[in-house]
């Protein structure tokens, strides 16, 4: 990375912040003698919040029976560490959309549908290997690829030229991003994630979804991103390119999955990831 660029990056995701709201679920997991009642009072304070959250309370993704109403009752049914991650896919969602993203760059809405479709992928896969707990894979999937939008947004120039060389070059995105940044769109997406204070296995996995190979921990989880990466792409992608082409041969060996596992799994995950749209994307 280019000491130049390393530190305008510096300087854009200083920028990037999380809301308030999400900060105060976050202190409220680190306080011992907090309780249902004091994440329901923070949460009725962002009314926006608290209808997206009534609105995932009710949706199929959970599959609580009944009509649920109220907020107390959404987080007690959804517990914590549930309830963290939807704040957190929402809040962050909220955070990096409100960039301005050329439109001859980036459709928003397909980036974030495919963003979704390979948190669902991600999170079922992991659980048919038994990975525990698999609700994480959920947000690692979403933001895999928040990189590109810190690109996309703050550098657009340059993503232009990313662009142009990865389809000169006969190169993946992340090739030609190393090519002119000396890093690619995964490296940049866990630097924002430590600035948000995420797990350091968060930033790990998003660094290393395009080489899983490469992975100093976690290689089997980095692996099921950059499968569910691949089908996600392919699947809002207008090349219809082959997904022997997109995805690592090390990513199938670690993982043990095959082809006919992933592709029932991307079914229920396309049904899952609509579900989420109507949750996170929309007002």
């Amino acid at each position: 990375m280019t000491t130049a660029f390393d530190n305008e990056l510096e300087q854009v995701t200083e920028l990037i912040s999380l809301p308030e709201v999400y900060l105060k679920i976050h202190a409220l997991m680190d306080d011992s003698k907090s309780d249902i009642d004091d994440f329901a009072r923070v949460i009725k304070l962002d009314p926006n919040l608290t209808a997206k959250l009534l609105k995932a309370a009710n949706s199929a993704y959970f599959g609580f029976s009944g009509e649920i109403n109220d907020i107390s009752r959404a987080v007690y049914l959804m517990g914590i560490q549930q309830l963290h991650i939807m704040v957190l896919s929402i809040s962050a969602v909220t955070a990096v959309s409100s960039l301005d993203f050329p439109k001859d760059i980036v459709d928003l809405k397909t980036f974030w549908r495919s963003s979704l479709l390979a948190g669902a992928l991600s999170k079922l896969l992991a659980q048919q290997l038994s990975i525990r707990p698999g609700e994480r894979f959920f947000i690692l999937g979403l933001l895999h690829e928040i990189g590109h939008l810190v690109l996309y947004a703050k550098f657009p120039q340059l993503a232009r030229e990313i662009s142009e060389l990865a389809q000169t070059g006969n190169m993946r995105i992340d090739q030609a991003e190393r090519e002119l940044l000396g890093c690619h769109y995964g490296n940049i997406g866990a630097r924002l994630m430590k600035k948000w204070k995420l797990p350091i296995s968060f930033q790990t996995m998003t660094n290393y979804q395009p080489t899983p190979d490469q992975a100093p921990e976690d290689k089997i989880e980095a692996s099921i991103l950059h499968i569910a990466h691949a089908y996600a792409r392919r699947q809002y992608s207008e090349n219809n390119e082959c997904i022997e082409n997109l995805i690592a041969k090390f990513a199938w060996h670690s993982t043990q999955l095959t082809t006919e596992q992933v592709e029932q799994n991307l079914q229920a995950a396309l049904l899952i990831s609509g579900d989420m749209e109507r949750v996170v994307l929309r007002p």
